[in-house]
């Protein structure tokens, strides 16, 4: 809280359009079938469609929507994308900003955010998959022509790879790095077999506090695919450079901040 005021007023808060950021695990993002209802119904219709796929009644839950990419599959039904969370939780992140005066625009969630910084990468046109992995946990998502394909979180973060490298001799990390490289290849898989898509172009790894070299490049040897690290500062212009660490503790803020969308459902 005391780090808040400090940035609220020394940026003026109170006078921007600001964007904040859910946690992941504070959110689901479900994959539901598009009803054939009027725009106007198309809310009341999907709160009825996923009241069984949440483990809350779902008078507590606030919902948002946005388009998925049409199935390449003949016959299959669009689907959307459908975000879900308890209002408690969203009203708890809400109170804390408003009682520091900030202005308050949008609640976004960290794939929507990662979406946003992967329309910049040069790959965008064929398919990239972006990986980001925080301490305990991970996202994998595939964008293409800026529009977002697949995520998928992992109970997976930096933390449980940060030995991969100095105990992969020993025949330690293995393991984990085989489950990474698994959650790749069965996204890769779904991308192609629901949405008839060519095989994305590169795999772009966030910045992440421990080195990354060596994950990046024991991806592209399992999965046959170039593995590259994402670097901020050859995307937009930095005033002063960002270094990994940096990079990867204000990532989703940059990527929330990038954000473009105009509500439309």
């Amino acid at each position: 809280v005391q780090v808040l005021t400090q940035a609220a007023s020394k940026h003026k808060l109170h006078k921007q359009q600001c964007v904040t950021v859910m946690n992941y695990g504070d959110y689901n993002i479900l994959s539901v079938e598009a009803p054939e209802v009027p725009a106007l119904e198309l809310k009341a219709a999907i709160r009825w469609r996923i009241k069984d796929l949440i483990d809350f009644h779902i008078d507590d839950a606030i919902i948002d929507i946005f388009n998925a990419p049409v199935s390449g599959v003949p016959g299959r039904q669009n689907n959307l994308y459908v975000v879900v969370a308890r209002q408690s939780v969203v009203r708890e992140k809400v109170d804390l900003l408003q009682a520091e005066h900030v202005n308050l625009g949008i609640v976004d969630v960290p794939e929507l955010a990662l979406k946003n910084i992967a329309g910049y990468l040069p790959y965008n046109e064929t398919g990239v998959v972006l990986i980001h992995l925080e301490a305990e946990q991970g996202l994998i998502i595939i964008v293409k022509d800026s529009s977002l394909y697949l995520a998928r979180t992992m109970d997976l973060g930096y933390r449980q790879l940060q030995e991969v490298q100095a105990t992969l001799d020993a025949g330690g990390g293995v393991h984990t790095l085989d489950r990474l490289v698994l959650e790749v290849q069965r996204s890769l898989d779904y991308y192609d077999r629901y949405f008839l898509q060519p095989q994305v172009s590169s795999l772009v790894l966030a910045p992440m506090p421990p080195n990354a070299n060596p994950v990046a490049a024991m991806l592209q040897e399992n999965l046959g695919i170039p593995c590259e690290l994402l670097d901020l500062n050859e995307l937009f212009h930095c005033a002063t450079p960002l270094d990994p660490r940096l990079q990867s503790h204000s990532l989703l803020a940059i990527g929330a901040a990038l954000r473009r969308e105009s509500a439309a459902l």
